[in-house]
């Protein structure tokens, strides 16, 4: 092959890559993401993590080391952990808020408004905040991604459900943990008494 004829190549390779380039960013921005979102068949929730970001770091600063052993002694620091989420920056597709039974973000935040970690068993179990606590173990110790079984419970209390839970901090933010997100998928419900 001739140095014109590869030449002649990378050009055309060129071309091509640009026009899927434009092509690529006429339909994003010609595309409702927010339908998409809202549409996707698998519950997903976007939340800012930073608060619990600033919460292990200051763990971190103070001496711990062994998150895990750490959280196995002090079960009560993953609940503080808890209450550091941001509820400025959530958003919840309609599979999540169907799962918890909510009709909104809106609804779903006011529902959940008042509920302290510290106190509340029956939205923050134990298993619940146990999956919190390998969440923040893992976290502190550099992952991005993490899945665990747990224990959640519907806004109204009235059905629990065993569920895989898997968050994902969104690429760019690794540093902040601004942007995660958050997959359930649950498998067993369990009603109840009232």
């Amino acid at each position: 092959m001739t140095t014109e004829t590869k030449s002649q190549q990378k050009d055309i390779a060129s071309m091509d890559v640009q026009e899927l380039r434009a092509e690529l960013k006429a339909l994003r921005n010609s595309e409702p993401y927010d339908r998409i979102f809202e549409s996707v068949p698998v519950s997903l929730e976007v939340g800012d993590y930073s608060g619990i970001k600033v919460f292990l770091d200051n763990l971190r600063a103070n001496g711990v080391q062994d998150f895990k052993a750490y959280f196995e002694e002090h079960p009560e620091a993953i609940r503080e952990g808890i209450g550091h989420m941001s509820e400025d920056v959530f958003l919840h597709n309609q599979e999540f808020l169907g799962i918890y039974q909510s009709n909104s973000t809106e609804e779903f935040l006011n529902d959940t408004a008042g509920v302290d970690p510290m106190t509340d068993k029956t939205v923050y179990s134990d298993d619940f905040c146990r999956g919190f606590g390998e969440l923040f173990t893992a976290l502190a110790s550099g992952a991005t991604r993490f899945s665990t079984h747990t224990t959640e419970t519907t806004v109204d209390n009235t059905t629990r459900f065993r569920a895989e839970v898997t968050w994902s901090i969104v690429s760019g933010y690794e540093e902040t943990w601004e942007r995660l997100v958050v997959s359930v998928i649950p498998f067993d419900r369990m009603r109840l008494p009232t």
